[in-house]
């Protein structure tokens, strides 16, 4: 985030090194790393780490990140011929690994199926628990609620930052939050989120809106009961090319009716061209590469005052 702030603006990037700009981070990767672990013994056997902040869970080394998030740095262009370039240096793993378990899983999706639930299982195992059991569902979301709860009901001015899977639980809480008669308080003071962003975002596939909070809503002649409806203002949705998450990569045409019905002032789409690696793997989903990346960097100084 401070690579990329630095980037296009250093006094906005200083407030936030200094904590001039209140940042809290949602995080879920417990609960992610232990439905992995159970469908894969390779995935836990990358679990080498324990995280003081998550009772000491299971995780992933943190080694390589800095380094890698150091050369980006050193890229003066995001631009199609550095993107090639990344790819040439690197191995190419836009069609392999995490991005055929998460297409498969997509897919599945898409037509559930008492059979096809198993290939869900196998496949990217976290997002298919998120949409399919509803038990983990409610447990990833309440770590969003409750933090977007009390920054709503303080009346804060708030940019929401959603990557990959985030942006379906954002979406879930959101719809929750402007929906719900439980959460009457939350809309009391009238406050929205002045700025969505979407990174890598899955929100596209008909798999996904097929199992999305709202999926069972009718639409009626006066309007529809689907979709967030006057809890966010602007919503910004960036996409690298070849992200395997987001190869549908416009929001606007997918959520015209929110547009259609005033539930939001504006989507905006973006694609990009980005230049992430680590330990010789270009990896164009990676939610580090999308928070140094100057375009979205741009959209968070924009509504930093």
């Amino acid at each position: 985030l401070l690579s990329g702030l630095g980037r296009v603006d250093a006094a906005k990037a200083r407030k936030v090194a200094d904590g001039d700009v209140e940042i809290d981070f949602v995080y879920y990767g417990d609960v992610n790393n232990a439905i992995m672990a159970e469908t894969s013994k390779r995935h836990k056997a990358t679990l080498t780490d324990r995280d003081p902040h998550s009772d000491n869970a299971p995780c992933l080394p943190d080694d390589g990140y800095a380094e890698a998030i150091d050369e980006l740095a050193a890229i003066k262009r995001f631009d199609k011929r550095a993107y090639r370039k990344v790819l040439r240096e690197n191995d190419d793993l836009r069609l392999i690994d995490d991005a055929a378990r998460a297409v498969s899983t997509l897919a599945a999706i898409t037509t559930a199926t008492f059979l096809n639930e198993w290939a869900i299982k196998v496949a990217t195992a976290d997002m298919g628990a998120y949409l399919m059991r509803r038990a983990v569902g409610s447990k990833v979301r309440e770590r969003l609620q409750s933090p977007l709860k009390r920054a709503l009901k303080r009346g804060d001015d708030i940019c929401l930052i959603s990557h990959s899977m985030g942006c379906m639980v954002a979406y879930d809480v959101l719809w929750k939050f402007s929906r719900m008669s439980e959460y009457r308080d939350v809309r009391e003071n009238g406050n929205r989120v002045s700025r969505w962003i979407t990174l890598g975002c899955p929100l596209g596939e008909a798999g996904v809106k097929a199992n999305l909070y709202d999926a069972d809503e009718r639409a009626h002649d006066d309007g529809t009961d689907k979709h967030p409806i006057h809890i966010v203002r602007d919503w910004h949705n960036i996409a690298a090319v070849d992200d395997f998450i987001s190869h549908d990569a416009s929001m606007k045409d997918d959520y015209r009716a929110m547009l259609k019905h005033g539930y939001v002032d504006s989507i905006k789409d973006t694609k990009i061209f980005k230049c992430y690696a680590m330990d010789g793997k270009a990896n164009p989903h990676k939610f580090y590469g999308y928070l140094a990346h100057p375009v979205t960097a741009a959209r968070i100084a924009g509504w930093i005052a």
